[in-house]
């Protein structure tokens, strides 16, 4: 305990907790029969199982997490073992290219939950999750929930915090699945659902929850009909569903949303691990060679007329120019900015790169 702050390990069993540890409890064993053949003898599979089980050890961290420390704890080890498998294949160098991208989005979010953290302590009588209740009256509880709301928008890839998701899938698909298809992704709403008894009085909050989600699941739809691959196609799926997980649980439908987020994570699951198969099981349908064509264009946007879509097309392959406004005004001056700071310090300590590698 350091100037009247002590560090808890509180863990909180509800409906909500065992619901989800049942469904890490199904989709892990799952992953792991599923990854055992495809890393038999695979250089760095070690490194893989490592990153897998440590993942298993914080998806049960967060979520019998009774407090926002221990939530903040397990938090933090989902992302790092999350970049650690985008770079999993290290020859390849948009690996590395795509981790780093995550990883500034997880960062910028990480913030969020920390700054929540500390406002929670200073401003709630207690952090623990079965107090909230009590607190939701607190002037600053709405202040509060609204940094909550963006701590969660990288992990479950909200806008403004989307463009990553689609280059997370340069990792196995194993990794794919238990990520950004099953649980991962899924801790935003799981977070938001542990924390609705502070934020549900305050209308505002779930007005900005619900557009947020709304904008991301029109946002996803239309950029997931320009994708050609199966994972990136999955991927934006994925993010449109958790939009409406949003909306849905800032409308108070908990119930809905918690049946909707298993049944959804189950699917994915399926559905990102027959990925890589797709393509040898349209070479052995036998209709392959005739002219079969895979509808993409929903009923809609025949309602629109022929420049729109047009428009709408282009503005979504390009996500929108999302992607590339914040590698300019984000991604690079961050790196930017740590990049002279190394510089400083090889200065200050006289020394170059390459003498610190050696």
């Amino acid at each position: 305990m350091t100037h009247g702050y002590e560090w808890r390990v509180v863990l909180l069993i509800d409906r909500l907790s065992v619901t989800y540890l049942a469904l890490v409890a199904l989709i892990y064993p799952v992953i792991v029969r599923f990854s055992r053949p495809s890393f038999h003898r695979e250089p760095g599979s070690q490194r893989y199982w490592f990153l897998v089980t440590l993942l298993a050890f914080a998806l049960t961290t967060v979520t019998l997490a009774g407090n926002i420390d221990v939530l903040y704890l397990g938090w933090e080890l989902v992302g790092v073992s999350s970049v650690m498998l985008i770079a999993f294949f290290r020859r390849n160098p948009r690996s590395y290219q795509n981790s780093l991208r995550a990883l500034i989005y997880y960062r910028v979010c990480d913030l969020g939950l920390l700054g929540a953290a500390m406002w929670i302590h200073h401003a709630l009588p207690s952090p623990t999750f079965s107090h909230f209740a009590e607190n939701a009256a607190v002037p600053t509880a709405a202040g509060v929930a609204l940094v909550l709301l963006f701590a969660t928008l990288a992990k479950s890839a909200q806008l403004p915090m989307s463009p990553w998701l689609h280059r997370a899938m340069e990792g196995p698909a194993s990794s794919s699945a238990i990520f950004y298809g099953a649980l991962s992704v899924h801790l935003g709403p799981l977070l938001l659902l542990r924390t609705s008894a502070l934020w549900m009085a305050h209308p505002g909050v779930r007005v900005a929850m619900a557009g947020v989600g709304l904008l991301t699941a029109i946002f996803a739809t239309l950029v997931g009909h320009t994708r050609p691959d199966a994972k990136t196609s999955l991927a934006y799926a994925t993010m449109a569903q958790l939009g409406l997980l949003y909306v849905e649980i800032s409308l108070g439908w908990h119930t809905l949303a918690l049946v909707h987020l298993c049944a959804h994570a189950g699917l994915r699951t399926w559905q990102f691990l027959r990925s890589s198969s797709l393509i040898q099981d349209f070479q052995d349908n036998p209709l392959v060679g005739t002219d079969v064509r895979l509808r993409r264009r929903s009923n809609w946007e025949r309602l629109l007329p022929v420049g729109v879509r047009q428009s709408l097309y282009l503005a979504a392959s390009r996500l929108f120019w999302l992607d590339s406004f914040q590698w300019s005004f984000i991604a690079r001056p961050f790196l930017g900015f740590f990049s002279r700071i190394a510089t400083l310090e090889d200065r200050l300590l006289g020394s170059t790169p390459a003498q610190r590698k050696s």
